[in-house]
């Protein structure tokens, strides 16, 4: 059996074949939430003409100095920086900001959004279901927190998510068991590539509800820009009081 490595470094890994012409294994999926599929790699590297829905209102809607957290390899920093906006490329995987610089992002940061001494900017932009590194639903307030510190007044925070989807077939047996109050939009993932298994880590899935009720409840202003089945664009802007 192969050793577990870091959560995310299949796919660094993934990526950085990819980039490099010589990826063979497929990045592999599996989910508590029931999905088990091969990752089409060459996603992260999409063109205007693969843009997702959701994804060209968040691009429009940026403004002013932006900060692009988990970038991957830069498909929405590139278009903002060709757009002549002030980006800022924000990723905890090396070979994703590996990949950042080599494809010109100009500004790339490495390392966690909590530990990061960043600067304040006018947008946080959160894409691909942007709001799953939040992990739980009890650390939504400590982000929100975190990235109200991160904005300008009157800034802003530009993110999507879904509700979750459960399959009928999923095994609860093959996952750590939840909390009685465990949301569940709360899924574990696992990805592999080859040889390499990465170790289990958490994603949020979260409802525009719930996802508003959270955000009034600390401070924030929420608008959707975004709706269709299965996922959603939201704006949030943090009250006077949570942005200093």
């Amino acid at each position: 059996m192969n050793a577990l490595c870091a959560p995310l470094a299949p796919y660094g890994a993934a990526l950085l074949d990819e980039f490099e012409g010589r990826r063979r294994e497929s990045l592999y999926l599996r989910s508590s939430l029931g999905e088990e599929d091969d990752l089409p790699v060459e996603v992260f590297f999409r063109g205007e003409d693969g843009l997702f829905p959701f994804e060209p209102p968040a691009l429009e809607s940026c403004a002013g100095r932006i900060l692009d957290v988990g970038a991957g390899t830069g498909v929405h920093s590139l278009f903002l920086q060709e757009w002549g906006l002030d980006v800022t490329a924000v990723e905890i995987v090396p070979e994703a900001a590996e990949i950042l610089r080599r494809r010109g992002v100009r500004q790339v940061l490495e390392g966690d959004l909590f530990e990061l001494d960043l600067a304040r900017f006018d947008t946080v932009l959160m894409l691909m279901n942007g709001i799953g590194p939040v992990g739980t639903l009890s650390s939504l307030e400590r982000f929100l927190a975190r990235v109200a510190g991160l904005l300008e007044p009157g800034g802003q925070l530009l993110v999507d998510s879904g509700a979750a989807s459960p399959a009928a077939h999923v095994d609860p047996a093959a996952w750590p068991p939840p909390t009685p109050e465990a949301y569940p939009g709360e899924a574990w993932i696992q990805l592999s590539y080859g040889a390499l298994v990465g170790r289990p880590f958490r994603e949020l899935y979260l409802d525009p509800d719930t996802l508003r009720r959270k955000a009034e409840d600390a401070g924030w202003r929420f608008g959707l820009l975004f709706e269709e089945e299965g996922g959603y664009l939201a704006r949030l802007v943090p009250g006077e009081s949570q942005s200093r």
